[in-house]
């Protein structure tokens, strides 16, 4: 409609051109000028590509595939929070320690429970597996997301293990509670997982579940 618009003003405005300009050798180069222009511009400037209206099968087809996926995913954020809590709660035990405001005979019977926790949970993500109703993309895309999941829940429960084993009373190797503190410390720096990145993949599923503006005309 814009386009129209903007080629009737132009019509307009060479009209008057053509009435008011006194040399009309000039006039001719000038209409010449803009068609060579108009010309370039269609060839080598790109135009939005028509896309066509979706129709009901095909919008169907993607709100059963949002409701699939909305559902493995409500299931994934939950193991993600527990994942979460799980190792804040691994913080705060040798943030405790650390502060000596527990003992590390408490936070070895602690780090213990955590561990049975860490486990349990580890266990549970590493027996979930993407919607076989997801189309090949998205499947593909899901099988990722839970690969990363699974390998970060087993690195955290590593850390948390060797943790608990190194806060054994009976095996510590020293009285010292600054020492202790160091020995645990130790343990923590070089065992914690990196972070679990699947935004990006998350983000490519979202965007391809979702309903072109046209999806209803």
């Amino acid at each position: 409609m814009i386009l129209y618009l903007l080629a009737a003003i132009l019509v307009v405005l060479l009209l008057i051109l053509y009435r008011y300009l006194p040399n009309k050798r000039i006039y001719a180069c000038f209409c010449a000028t803009l068609a060579v222009l108009g010309i370039v511009c269609y060839i080598f400037f790109p135009r939005a590509p028509q896309t066509e209206a979706m129709t009901e099968e095909q919008k169907y087809d993607i709100l059963q595939q949002q409701q699939i996926f909305a559902t493995w995913y409500a299931g994934y954020q939950k193991d993600i929070k527990d994942l979460d809590h799980n190792w804040r709660w691994y913080h705060q035990i040798l943030e405790d320690f650390k502060e000596d405001n527990i003992s590390i005979q408490t936070a070895y019977v602690r780090l213990k429970q955590l561990e049975e926790d860490e486990k349990a949970l580890t266990s549970r993500i590493g027996s979930s597996a993407p919607p076989l109703e997801l189309h090949d993309n998205f499947y593909d895309l899901t099988t990722e997301i839970v690969q990363k999941t699974k390998a970060y829940a087993e690195a955290q429960q590593k850390a948390i293990t060797l943790t608990r084993a190194a806060s054994d009373p009976q095996r510590m190797p020293t009285d010292d509670q600054e020492e202790q503190n160091r020995l645990l410390q130790t343990v923590m720096e070089k065992e914690s997982p990196v972070g679990l990145f699947t935004a990006e993949e998350i983000a490519e599923i979202q965007s391809g579940l979702a309903i072109p503006e046209n999806g209803n005309e």
